[in-house]
């Protein structure tokens, strides 16, 4: 059976470093979103109403296909603000609970992690150099936006979820939060 960890927050609220470790320390492959964007924005602008919908899709494809194949462990990230609005009118829960529906209509189970932190926190970490590597939201401003934009503050709607406020907490801690969590042994 697999076990799919969905780690989901605003911009720089730390999913990625969180899943990296988590990765690392339980052996579930990591499939975060910066993956499916950047091969969808080779050829697609952000707002390109077709191409956004298609990051999605291939997202739930992937996801198909490696519940299929029982793949151990799945971890999966993403920006989630309730009130985004995907160019077919549904939001992020939706997308959240898709991800969801394929996971337990195959087999598995899927697991929630909504990560927060203050704002003045995510405005310091915003500015880390390795958030370009990935083109990821890098200033403040363009965060500032953002947030004033989308909405971060909540956890998806999905069955089994956890927010966790990472704060004042290292990565080590938040992963063996997520680790309890999901019933792992360490």
């Amino acid at each position: 059976m697999t076990k799919v960890i969905y780690i989901h927050g605003a911009p720089a609220v730390g999913k990625l470093t969180t899943a990296k470790l988590l990765a690392e320390k339980i052996g579930f492959k990591l499939l975060h979103n910066h993956l499916t964007t950047d091969l969808v924005r080779a050829l697609f602008e952000r707002g390109h109403p077709r191409g956004d919908m298609y990051i999605a899709e291939l997202r739930f494809q992937i996801l198909t296909l490696g519940v299929k194949e029982k793949v151990n462990g799945i971890i999966l990230t993403g920006a989630h603000a309730h009130n985004f609005i995907y160019p077919n009118g549904k939001t992020d829960d939706w997308f959240a609970q898709t991800l969801e529906e394929i996971t337990e209509t195959h087999g598995g189970e899927f697991y929630g992690v909504h990560l927060k932190t203050n704002t003045e926190t995510l405005m310091q970490r915003v500015i880390e150099p390795d958030r370009r590597e990935w083109g990821k939201i890098h200033t403040a401003e363009v965060l500032s936006d953002s947030i004033k934009l989308h909405d971060y503050t909540m956890a998806a709607v999905v069955k089994q979820h956890v927010t966790i406020d990472n704060t004042d907490l290292f990565v080590d801690e938040v992963v063996n939060q997520i680790v309890d969590f999901v019933h792992l042994n360490r």
